[in-house]
């Protein structure tokens, strides 16, 4: 009995095989009589300007998310540094010189990643067309998002001035509570850009 039931699977599964190994023929000769796309910097040359239009957003897309994560590791890292700074001593004035120092490095650079990730993804949006048209709701609850964190960026320029003045009055607390407001906002844009909930 077990015999005969290995037996029928085997010609049942046979026929399946058959049927696969032929399309994946067919797919084959399909690929080698199409010729293949030369790729260029940012746009596929030769294959038409769907595929340069899908090459091109692939490019912009991977530095648009670079630039992203960098802008937001320069906005992690910051209120850190404002941290640090609400906890040193008042005597201290190497050590508060030196984390200033660092803060306005930092914010400065964070600025420079900001604008570049800003223009890629205006690119993205305006230019190739993502997240435009009827029913794109997630991509206007991103866009506050972003309008957020340039806000929380230009609060932490305001906050830096007030360590410069020596006039800080909150606690080191306060900053590390400030600082968990980037992730949030991280969180959610990085779920709205790539779940697309509504």
């Amino acid at each position: 009995m077990l015999k005969s039931l290995t037996n029928d699977s085997r010609k049942a599964v046979i026929p399946c095989f058959s049927s696969l190994s032929r399309c994946l023929s067919v797919l084959t000769a399909i690929r080698l009589a199409t010729p293949a796309p030369r790729l260029g910097f940012f746009f596929t040359t030769g294959a038409g300007p769907v595929a340069a239009m899908a090459s091109s957003y692939l490019w912009v897309k991977a530095f648009h998310i670079v630039f992203v994560a960098s802008w937001f590791a320069g906005l992690f890292y910051l209120p850190r540094l404002f941290v640090n700074l609400a906890m040193v001593p008042a005597d201290s004035h190497a050590e508060r010189e030196r984390l200033l120092l660092m803060a306005r490095k930092l914010y400065r650079f964070s600025n420079l990643l900001m604008v570049v990730a800003l223009a890629l993804g205006l690119w993205l949006w305006l230019g190739l067309g993502i997240g435009r048209g009827g029913g794109q709701y997630w991509m206007h609850a991103k866009l506050v998002l972003v309008v957020a964190v340039i806000g929380y960026q230009h609060a932490c320029l305001r906050l830096l001035r007030t360590f410069e003045r020596l006039a800080n009055s909150r606690s080191h607390r306060w900053y590390r509570v400030f600082n968990e407001a980037t992730v949030l906002l991280f969180t959610a844009i990085v779920v709205l850009a790539v779940v697309k909930p509504f």
